[in-house]
């Protein structure tokens, strides 16, 4: 494990099992290190128009956390907390003056993904 929290400071991608079977549509979330502690970060992987997009799982208007499970019209990541919607495309919010929710690069390779954080 500290050898992969390692490689996220070396530029290496870390490697997310399973996020093939992420049907379109749909997001999930993954965690990468301790929330509670302040050292860790967490990932919202969604997939568009059978693409895969990820996304920081938290809200830049004020920390709220976007959801999991079905994207908004198919499409759009939505914080629950004022009903943001981001496109996970782009990360570009669609219905409110807010700043874009950082996006992260990620690559698949069979049925996992390398996300570089």
């Amino acid at each position: 494990m500290l050898g992969k929290l390692g490689d996220l400071f070396r530029g290496k991608p870390v490697v997310i099992k399973g996020t093939r079977k992420l049907q379109d549509g749909m997001a999930r979330k993954v965690t990468f290190g301790d929330l509670l502690a302040g050292t860790g970060k967490e990932i919202l992987m969604c997939r568009v128009g059978g693409a895969l997009h990820a996304l920081d799982a938290r809200c830049p208007h004020e920390g709220g956390r976007l959801s999991e499970g079905p994207l908004a019209e198919g499409k759009l990541a939505v914080c629950p907390l004022h009903n943001y919607q981001f496109e996970p495309t782009s990360g570009r919010c669609v219905n409110a003056a807010c700043k874009n929710a950082k996006r992260y690069k990620l690559r698949e390779v069979g049925d996992d993904c390398e996300l570089w954080i």
